[in-house]
């Protein structure tokens, strides 16, 4: 059955992949674009800070996937407000514009982040999964979540997407991280024993339509951890990307030149551990393309559209 879809963020690196998954399997998707930017065929304008939102009547869902950049960014205090901004704000105008015209689902972005430095414990979702841990991203993580409310109150279907460290060619952390390995400069952050959770862009993108469906039917809603069901150690993943890249994974930073060098975000975004088990996707019949590292990432390499 065709499904008519509003997404948010729909140019970004999760975003353009899953609009293309969503128009060839037939369904309508119409790019929600903030601001002054030039409209593709078909968009809808809006802009929460100018207090224009779009008309979401007649729409079966809306996904919401944007927000500006964490990693690569010192985080100021300037840099925090501005992450809080990106994503609380348009999320929570999206969630308010649903309940208003009554859009039966709402599919809410978030990130594993929310589960903090979790050390071994294994990370779990859906409505008694693992809590929220502490820090800002886990902060950061529930108040995203908690911009979904109005939706949810208004009885639509609302599932937040936790998604891993994706792995794509296009964007992220690989085309970084390539730059260095190529410079020779590839290695371990810190102890390289925190476990670290991934998943592929087009391994991400099909799980997104699972839960949209699952969602519509009913039978998926809440947490949703989006990544591979086999992560990492930080160190195992800085060899095999070393491996497909030719290049050694010799060097070690550790833990005090990571804070020195970028800050708060080594904590949190570099050192912080989560072995995130995606338990509503395995209970739910989902079928990962990508479960082991190695192959992943010879396919996220080529992945640049």
């Amino acid at each position: 059955m065709e499904r008519r879809v509003a997404l948010a963020g729909s140019s970004g690196l999760i975003g353009s992949a899953l609009s293309r998954a969503l128009t060839r399997r037939g369904d309508t998707v119409v790019p929600l674009v903030r601001g002054d930017a030039l409209l593709p065929a078909g968009a809808l304008p809006w802009d929460p800070r100018r207090g224009e939102v779009p008309d979401l009547a007649g729409f079966d869902a809306v996904i919401v996937l944007n927000g500006s950049p964490i990693a690569g960014r010192r985080w100021t205090g300037a840099v925090k407000q501005d992450l809080r901004d990106s994503r609380i704000e348009p999320a929570a105008a999206l969630a308010e514009a649903a309940a208003r015209d009554r859009v039966p689902v709402f599919l809410g972005p978030s990130a594993i982040g929310v589960y903090g430095d979790a050390g071994e414990a294994e990370c779990v979702d859906g409505s008694v999964g693992t809590p929220p841990g502490t820090g800002f991203l886990a902060g950061l993580c529930v108040e995203w979540e908690a911009a979904a409310d109005p939706a949810r109150a208004a009885g639509a279907t609302v599932a937040h997407l936790r998604f891993g460290h994706v792995l794509s060619g296009a964007g992220g952390l690989l085309p970084v991280l390539r730059r260095v390995y190529r410079l020779g400069l590839g290695g371990r952050l810190g102890s390289g024993h925190q476990w670290m959770s991934w998943i592929a862009r087009d391994d991400a993108a099909r799980a997104v339509l699972h839960v949209l469906d699952g969602a519509l039917a009913g039978t998926i809603a809440g947490p949703v951890n989006i990544a591979s069901p086999a992560p990492v150690r930080q160190q195992a993943f800085n060899e095999a990307l070393g491996r497909e890249l030719h290049r050694p994974a010799r060097w070690v930073v550790p833990r005090f030149a990571l804070r020195a060098a970028v800050g708060e975000i080594a904590d949190e975004g570099l050192l912080g551990s989560q072995r995130v088990v995606p338990r509503v996707l395995h209970q739910s019949g989902f079928r990962f393309a990508h479960t082991a590292l190695p192959g992943a990432l010879a396919v996220s390499m080529t992945d640049e559209a």
